[in-house]
């Protein structure tokens, strides 16, 4: 049995994911978190395999819950069960090791395969998220063919590319780097400009699609 628990804030989304599991021979839904650290404390004392875990908390948010399930218990597969869709945020997601990116929309059928897939150690993403980043994989893709790499990147350039991939914003790259938020956004044109790319989310596809860090 695949031990699984639900971390949302909402009672209805966790009593609809009960529902959905609770006739599945092979997942065994264990706990039922109202919060993060409902969930964090759960964790230190009992066995789980898999997290569905919702982004937008109060007290801790997902991605802090996530960073420090993967922190504290790698082995932990860990999916993202949310109703948002921003492509930063699934790439924040997915670079701090989330296993799975799923909208609550996916229905029934989709949240039970995507357990079963992750605990067998696929990626699953729904299709409506995966869409999103493939199209900016592919004009990246594009931009790389073309070698839009010829002119070079400075130091602090690819630093800020970096923390881009990292999923931090404008405000606390500057404050990492201790430049100024003009600074920073004066290197993301740069960026933008000699990488022939449209955004962040961009930069962040380019920066794991090439391993450059």
């Amino acid at each position: 049995m695949i031990k699984t628990i639900v971390v949302d804030n909402d009672a209805l989304i966790r009593d609809i994911v009960q529902k959905i599991l609770e006739d599945n021979s092979q997942i065994e839904l264990v706990h039922k978190a109202e919060d993060g650290f409902d969930a964090l404390e759960y964790l230190e004392i009992n066995k789980v395999d898999l997290v569905l875990l919702d982004i937008g908390m109060p007290k801790i948010n997902g991605i802090e819950v996530l960073q420090k399930i993967k922190n504290l218990y790698p082995h932990i597969k860990v999916i993202m069960l949310t109703s948002c869709k921003d492509k930063e945020i699934v790439l924040k997601c997915l670079n701090l090791g989330a296993d799975g990116y799923l909208s609550k929309d996916v229905g029934c059928e989709g949240i039970i395969d995507a357990i079963l897939r992750v605990y067998d150690g696929e990626m699953v993403t729904f299709p409506k998220v995966s869409d999103l980043i493939i199209e900016d994989m592919d004009y990246v893709r594009k931009q790389i063919e073309e070698n839009t790499k010829s002119q070079k990147l400075t130091k602090r350039e690819l630093q800020v590319m970096s923390l881009i991939s990292k999923g931090m914003s404008n405000k606390a790259i500057a404050k990492h780097l201790e430049i100024s938020d003009k600074t920073v956004k004066n290197h993301v044109s740069s960026i933008l400009r000699k990488l022939s790319l449209n955004d962040r989310t961009q930069i962040a596809v380019y920066t794991l699609s090439n391993n450059i860090f």
